[in-house]
């Protein structure tokens, strides 16, 4: 009996041990095995969904705006590496809301690819137009596709620790993280907003499939700063496809550095003491008074605002930059204005768009330092609601409060009255050639910046001003929207 009940303890005491005992550690091979990622040279996969519009906020701190993506198919050759992205983008808000280029008309394509050095998009015509500043973001596209992590992961003997594992994408450091089923689970890094500062970012991958000994996800959910930025489903996968993405013939084959050259200023001069002053592709205007200087609008980034101050200081000396005006707090338009504060320029804008800039401005900016960063001081604002005047006693500058457009609760338009120039952003954006029309979108903001301009606050506007696109007559905005007829 006492022979049999240590018989007994060593068996219970053995399997106690065995269950004590310590998993095996993950590594990349296992979870190479696990999605069949070894012997994957290329992948096709399409579905449909949704895209929003990051940094096109229908108001301060909302959900980005969403789109409807009917065709959203990637082509990826991890051996060349190239990939190709064709998706199409319909309106999916009515009535519309924020930016992002809506109201959109139709379902317009898209066709974006990178191989090896060379980026390019392919036009409606089929022609190809080189994006050489690209090439770094579209490559590590490819890469943050499921296989491509864990080939990238690979090939920079990354090391599992837990279920993540550290890497680095075109200098993007990430943390990616493997699920309970061996497969890639999410993908978190944070990136650089000039409005924001550091920006998380999540990329989740989700309900695998296995085709063809190929296990992928087939839904992919990418969050910007906590909101949605892409929601697909996906309906058909086909690994080892034969592709072939040629880089066509003349287009540049090594990525373009960034170069550290100031941004070239193009400036025009649209009135006595008036300027259109284009930098990085975006407008603002500046306007003189008799002791100071008034920059309307600061779009993009600190550079862009340090050429244009710099043109500026060189071709109107000895007059103080006293006023900054920012229209809404969509990006493209107030990602130069922490510039301005940190020069101690007052800001002026909606009092709504200042609580939100006050807000968003505290948090940290250590992905790319900016000067308000590194200097900080308390911002200077001189804010408003429904209309606010700046004068000299010789030259006046209305700013009012749109009422009722979709585009931004809180956005600004300036009038000088006795130029009869509106200064605006958005809205409507002139279009290259002779046909004010824009065949990419439909009127609804447009519509209600005319109704505002004209019928509430019943503006004599002779010159519209904007922050896309060039000077052109306010019959243009007419004729655009069916007010007057186009000439055939």
């Amino acid at each position: 009996m006492r022979q049999v009940l240590v018989s007994a303890l060593i068996v219970v005491g053995g399997a106690a041990l065995v269950v004590a005992q310590p998993s095996r550690p993950l590594t990349l091979s296992a979870v190479a095995t696990a999605m069949g990622a070894d012997a994957l040279r290329t992948i096709e996969y399409s579905g449909s969904g949704y895209t929003f519009g990051y940094q096109q906020a229908p108001g301060p701190g909302e959900p980005w705006p969403l789109f409807i993506a009917d065709t959203y198919k990637v082509s990826v050759d991890y051996r060349a590496p190239a990939m190709r992205l064709e998706s199409t983008r319909a309106q999916g808000e009515a009535p519309p809301r924020g930016g992002g280029g809506q109201p959109i008309a139709g379902n317009p394509r898209s066709v974006q690819l990178v191989s090896g050095g060379a980026a390019w998009s392919l036009g409606a015509s089929g022609n190809a137009q080189p994006n050489p500043g690209a090439v770094g973001d579209r490559r590590r596209q490819l890469w943050m596709t499921p296989h491509g992590l864990i080939k990238a992961a690979q090939a920079s003997s990354a090391s599992i620790t837990g279920r993540t594992f550290p890497l680095t994408l075109e200098g993007l450091p990430m943390t990616v993280t493997v699920g309970a089923d061996d497969r890639i689970e999410r993908v978190d890094y944070l990136i650089d907003n000039p409005v924001l500062g550091d920006v998380p970012v999540q990329l989740a991958y989700r309900d695998y499939r296995s085709v063809n000994g190929t296990s992928f996800p087939t839904r992919i959910i990418e969050k910007t700063d906590g909101f949605l930025t892409l929601e697909l489903t996906i309906a058909h996968i086909a690994p080892n496809p034969a592709l072939s993405i040629v880089v066509p013939a003349g287009l540049p084959t090594s990525p373009t550095a960034r170069s550290s050259a100031a941004p070239r200023v193009d400036a025009a001069a649209v009135a006595p003491g008036v300027w259109h002053l284009i930098a990085s592709g975006y407008g603002s205007m500046l306007v003189e008074f008799r002791d100071f200087l008034l920059m309307f609008e600061a779009p993009i980034d600190d550079a862009r605002s340090a050429a244009v101050n710099e043109w500026v200081r060189q071709t109107v000396p000895g007059k103080p930059l006293r006023y900054v005006v920012n229209t809404h707090a969509h990006f493209d338009h107030a990602g130069g204005l922490r510039a301005y504060a940190a020069d101690g320029v007052t800001l002026i804008t909606h009092e709504m768009n200042r609580s939100y800039f006050e807000q968003v401005w505290q948090r940290p900016h250590t992905v790319k330092p900016d000067r308000l960063s590194q200097q900080p001081r308390l911002p200077v604002w001189d804010t408003m609601t429904e209309r606010k005047t700046v004068t000299d006693g010789a030259r006046t500058l209305t700013l009012y409060k749109l009422v009722g457009n979709g585009h931004n609760p809180y956005i600004l338009i300036g009038y000088l009255p006795a130029e009869r120039i509106l200064l605006y952003g958005d809205m409507y954006n002139p279009p290259a050639g002779n046909d004010p029309r824009d065949p990419a979108r439909t009127n609804e903001f447009a519509d209600s910046l005319y109704d505002n301009v004209a019928n509430r606050f019943k503006l004599d506007v002779q010159l519209m001003v904007p922050v896309h696109g060039r000077a052109v007559p306010f019959d243009n905005l007419k004729k655009a929207i069916g007010v007057l007829p186009v000439a055939p």
